[in-house]
């Protein structure tokens, strides 16, 4: 049976597994939209604890990894005035494919008049004294289980998702999504960009 058009998302989500051929790595969570920043507000206002308020804050802006986001300390993130500046350690392995993971610092800005910069990500900081500890000391698999009572189909990756496609669509270039993500590969940000159809119109206004 076809899904109904309401049921059918607006990008495809198949999995990277198997194939390159894909737009994008498989939805676990059966989101149709993206997050939205109502959507994140409630779920800020509905947590108990001032480390998730912020934390979620800083993943829907900033779209890093979990584990990025936990190994930062507060030297990590400042701001110029105009801009909140995180400096997210992206782990990466050398050219060999076995040996440890080493951490490749790149910058993020994010406007001070972004949504959950002034009043929630400010204050937080502000409240950390010591430059060296940690913004969010705890693991993983609370974060997972403290955003999945705030919402079942939200989860640390979600965020991160979002945040990209949102980038792509507002027409980002694929320079711009390897910078904001860490990537050196310039494969998953063509898996943002694709699904939007930016491309094709693009190449529409070219043909003569």
């Amino acid at each position: 049976m076809e899904k109904s058009p309401a049921q059918t998302p607006f990008f495809s989500f198949s999995s990277m597994n198997n194939q390159r051929n894909c737009f994008l790595p498989e939805y676990k969570y059966k989101r149709l939209e993206l997050t939205t920043e109502a959507e994140v507000r409630l779920m800020i206002q509905k947590a108990r604890w001032l480390w998730l308020k912020a934390l979620m804050a800083f993943l829907y802006l900033y779209g890093c990894r979990i584990t990025e986001a936990l190994n930062m300390r507060k030297r990590h993130i400042w701001t110029d005035g105009t801009y909140l500046i995180a400096q997210i350690g992206v782990l990466k392995r050398r050219r060999e494919k076995k040996g440890p993971y080493e951490s490749f610092p790149h910058l993020i800005h994010v406007n001070l008049n972004s949504p959950f910069a002034q009043d929630v990500l400010i204050p937080y900081l502000a409240s950390i004294s010591d430059s060296n500890t940690r913004l969010w000391p705890c693991s993983r698999q609370l974060v997972w289980r403290r955003l999945k009572e705030l919402n079942q189909l939200t989860s640390p990756h979600v965020f991160r998702h979002d945040r990209l496609m949102k980038l792509a669509l507002k027409g980002a270039t694929e320079a711009e999504l390897m910078d904001w993500a860490g990537w050196s590969d310039p494969r998953p940000a063509g898996d943002y960009i694709r699904p939007t159809g930016r491309l094709a119109a693009n190449m529409a206004d070219k043909i003569d």
